[in-house]
Order: C-alpha cells, then structure tokens, then sequence
C-alpha cells in the first residue's frame, strides 16, 4: 500500500477514536440571565472558586452555596428540566451585591453523569472550563454528552 495512503487511512482512525471518546461537550449559548461585568479580582476569587467544585456538588438536587472565596460565590439554583433532560443550573454570583450578580453561568445536563472515577473527573473538569469561558464571554455555557458514550 502507498506509504501516504497508509498515513491518511491511520489519521482517519486516529480521529475517529478521538471523536469518540470526546463525548462530554460544552456548547455555548446565550447571554448570562442578569449578568454583569466584573473585574479582575472577582476573576482571581471565580479561579478559586471553580477550582474548589467537586463531582458531587455540579449534580446535587438542593439549591444552595458549593463554593466561596472572598468576593465570589458558586451556588447550586435549583434543577429544571428542558425538552425532557433534567439539568443542573451552577451560577458565579458576586458576594455581597444585591439584584444583578451573576458572572458566570454553566447548566449541566444529568445525561453527564458518571458512575465511575475518569468519568467523573472528566466532567467536572468540562465544567470548571466552562465556568471560567462563561465568566469570559459573558454566555452561558451548556454541559452535556454527545450521545456517542460508552460506559464513562
């Protein structure tokens, strides 16, 4: 077989196996519901925040704060449900201002969930991403499986 028609046919496979196990996405979406800007202390504190989420805390069902730092805070609001798919709804709100606080916004759909230990880092990890891209674009971010998982 020609030596480039091999590479290619090897690329081809590499990228398929790539696509995957690439199966937890995070797509974003619209404006952050009452966002607002914040600066860069808030986004030293929202690092630190994010790099206290766990696993547990992204899926829990009750509303309330799943991390702190000084001027920034992470709560759970509470779980909807959207054309059928239960989601989690993780906001960065600002600490201590009234009306309008939110600076980063990521829901998590529940088909995310894992009953294993990579699975479950490998989310929360999308998550914390998306957290800090919603704090930088100023959007919302969804998490979700693609629905070519196997097992994670």
């Amino acid at each position: 077989m020609n030596p480039n028609k091999l590479l290619l046919l090897l690329i081809i496979v590499l990228l398929s196996i790539s696509y995957s196990l690439a199966v937890i996405v995070s797509q974003q979406g619209g404006d952050i519901p009452n966002g607002v800007n914040s600066n860069n202390k808030n986004k030293k504190d929202l690092a630190s925040a994010i790099e206290d989420l766990q696993y547990a805390d992204i899926f829990r069902n009750g509303a309330g704060t799943i991390a702190n730092e000084v001027s920034v805070r992470i709560d759970m609001q509470g779980v909807f449900t959207q054309n059928g798919q239960r989601w989690h709804n993780l906001q960065a709100q600002l600490n201590g201002v009234k009306g309008k606080s939110t600076i980063a916004h990521v829901q998590v759909a529940e088909n995310a969930m894992s009953n294993n230990a990579a699975g479950q880092t490998q989310v929360t990890n999308i998550v914390k991403t998306a957290m800090m891209s919603s704090y930088t674009s100023g959007r919302t971010y969804s998490v979700l499986d693609n629905g070519a998982r196997n097992g994670l």
